[in-house]
């Protein structure tokens, strides 16, 4: 038999305070609640094979489930993401990570934005957005933080005129992106501005199609996706590293083998601040309405010499 409990039909002022302020209490320790607690929400970290990164956290399996575009601010402390219904931020705070929230000035819709990026400093989001998209050329935009949240989209313009595919940004704010596939490019950020882009020499060869290159944050080496060499357009891609060398050529791109690549897509390529990681995505095709995909990351120590560390 159920017995419900009942309350003294009187209560004394001191009753009714203490069961004030034990509600309040308990609401706020609720409403404070953290996401996850610790470096990269708590996740122990992996080895040298890939893994999904922040199960049930950021990444959630199933069918029309898709996160990718990762990236960590220079601290480590704001994480910026995307799902098919948009980009979304999460901030480590003083009681852990907060929920993520979902930026509403970015219009979310398939191809736009793309390749989301954050800022070193955490105060600007980078995208392109698809040339499928009225009014809009193939270009980059930014996202500003400001007091009252993040502004609307606004185009770069030159020198990112020509972006053609994916792109990452190095820790002193220069851009690496490709204007045609394999060919490389780096806008300098000089005088809080970008600086016409230059060409980068990445001999991918006749067999590599290079796309979205992923920039260590020192430029140090570069891991981009292609197409397996003799493969038709449209078929499943891997990760390819390479390394530059003190008189800044780069040596010639290798595949970062099975402990990382997949029978499925893997693309968009990111670092972590302290390079021992590499985030990137791995889907089971380009259009996330209709694959699924999720981040993935990976220890990068095996993968490069130890001067590259």
């Amino acid at each position: 038999m159920r017995v419900k409990r009942r309350f003294p039909v009187k209560w004394t002022k001191h009753q009714m305070m203490t069961l004030m302020v034990s509600m309040g209490i308990g609401s706020i320790q609720a409403f404070a609640e953290p996401f996850a607690k610790g470096p990269y929400f708590g996740q122990s970290p992996p080895g040298p094979v890939a893994q999904v990164f922040a199960p049930g956290l950021i990444c959630h399996p199933g069918r029309h489930q898709w996160e990718g575009h990762p990236t960590f601010s220079a601290d480590g402390n704001t994480f910026c993401f995307q799902r098919v219904s948009g980009v979304f931020i999460t901030e480590n705070t003083e009681h852990g990570w907060t929920t993520p929230t979902l930026i509403k000035s970015i219009p979310a819709d398939t191809w736009s934005p793309w390749s989301v990026c954050l800022s070193p400093d955490a105060n600007s989001i980078y995208f392109t957005r698809g040339l499928s998209k009225p009014g809009f050329k193939r270009d980059l935009y930014r996202c500003i933080r400001t007091d009252d949240g993040w502004s609307a989209p606004q185009g770069l313009g030159s020198p990112f005129d020509s972006v053609t595919g994916g792109f990452s940004v190095a820790a002193d704010n220069s851009v690496y992106y490709v204007a045609g596939r394999g060919n490389f490019r780096v806008a300098p950020f000089v005088a809080n501005t970008w600086a016409q882009a230059v060409n980068l020499p990445v001999d991918v060869g006749g067999n590599l199609r290079g796309c979205h290159p992923g920039i260590a944050p020192d430029a140090s080496f570069m891991v981009f996706y292609s197409i397996q060499p003799g493969a038709p357009s449209g078929t499943e891609t891997d990760l390819y590293l390479t390394l530059r060398r003190p008189d800044r050529t780069w040596t010639k791109p290798q595949n970062m083998g099975p402990r990382i690549n997949s029978q499925y897509y893997e693309y968009g390529a990111k670092m972590s601040p302290d390079k021992q990681y590499l985030f990137f995505n791995r889907s089971g095709g380009w259009d996330p309405r209709i694959y699924a995909g999720d981040i993935y990351w990976v220890e990068l120590k095996e993968y490069l010499p130890e001067s590259y560390r």
